[in-house]
């Protein structure tokens, strides 16, 4: 029952009671429920928007073969304004920990060779690892964690992500064997290729980069190390017809360059990698794509594959040549064999 009551300046008052039949109370009850719900739901939203603006609780447990990487966000919204992002991981274990803190935006437009946007710390045993990136920005800005041990053995670890400002959310996570070759790709913002080169060979690998439904311009760090080579060559094959984008020359057999390339495109873009080496050695090379666009690998129709071979045109193809020569040698002699004995 209502019982309603008007003040002389006109302001209505309901008193809400409890009704007294059976049915009315299952009535009252269920609609007690509903806003014991509704209350409940709401706390919830604002603990999380909360959790959000400041801190997120990081643990794990990690051997010496992997290494962990994880991406965060923070929002800073329409405005520029000054942030730091801070983590702490702390571990009791003899094999420590060796984290990195990297601003994926900043790296990924900056072609230092060692970078002021990527903050690391080695605990070589027990002990707490801190990093830190500040700046100034508006918008979503990500972040990379990555997290591996000292040395040999299983660490367990724990701490805290932290942002002075913007909205802090966690985003993915990965796990690679550290000893894998070939193409790894990192929560789609990192990717690193590492092998060892034959002699005269030309390893030839392939990324995709998602840059989304509308067309935007963005810079990709590339850099690469390695021994034993001639040359690496970066090209956009988007359309099928390469267009060579970049070129580290190798000097006394050894490479060690970055690069920014500065990137158009809408949808999928795919870049293609040849490395060339004429004695034998080995190669990493590395890619940094920045927050709007995501390296993964090519969809169906690649033309080169992932990961491929081919053979340079120097003492490989000779060799390959005097083989044939020499083949069809053997066959002429043997048909002319094959017709004396038929006379």
């Amino acid at each position: 029952m209502r019982r309603a009551t008007k003040s002389k300046h006109t302001r209505l008052t309901v008193h809400r009671q409890a009704p007294t039949t059976p049915a009315g109370l299952n009535r009252f009850n269920a609609e007690e429920d509903v806003m014991r719900l509704i209350l409940l739901g709401s706390l919830l939203v604002f603990a999380s928007a909360a959790s959000a603006q400041g801190s997120l609780a990081l643990t794990g447990s990690l051997p010496s073969t992997h290494v962990r990487t994880y991406l965060y966000e923070v929002d800073l919204g329409a405005s520029a304004q000054a942030f730091t992002v801070t983590v702490n991981l702390n571990t009791s274990a003899a094999s420590g920990l060796t984290v990195r803190l990297i601003d994926v935006r900043g790296l990924a437009g900056d072609a230092t060779p060692v970078s002021t946007f990527v903050d690391s710390q080695v605990v070589a045993g027990a002990g707490t690892a801190n990093c830190a990136q500040s700046g100034s920005a508006s918008g979503v800005r990500c972040f990379v964690v990555e997290v591996s041990t000292t040395s040999a053995g299983t660490s367990v670890y724990s701490g805290t992500v932290n942002a002075t400002a913007g909205a802090l959310t966690f985003v993915v996570e990965d796990l690679l064997v550290i000893a894998a070759t070939g193409l790894k790709l990192q929560v789609g913002k990192l990717a690193t290729y590492t092998r060892s080169m034959g002699v005269n060979l030309i390893a030839v690998a392939n990324v995709a980069l998602d840059f989304g439904g509308a067309s935007q311009t963005g810079p990709v760090r590339f850099e690469a190390t390695g021994t034993g080579l001639s040359k690496i060559d970066v090209y956009d094959n988007t359309s099928g017809s390469a267009t060579l984008l970049s070129t580290f020359t190798a000097v006394g057999g050894s490479i060690n360059d970055t690069t920014v390339l500065v990137l158009t495109h809408t949808g999928e873009a795919r870049l293609r990698v040849n490395v060339s080496s004429t004695t034998g050695g080995s190669v990493t090379w590395r890619l940094t794509v920045p927050c709007t666009v995501t390296v993964g690998l090519p969809s169906a129709g690649d033309i080169k594959g992932e990961d491929s071979d081919e053979c340079s045109t120097s003492e490989g193809s000779n060799a390959s040549l005097m083989l044939i020569a020499v083949l069809c040698a053997l066959a002429v002699t043997a048909r002319v064999s094959r017709k004396s004995c038929g006379a």
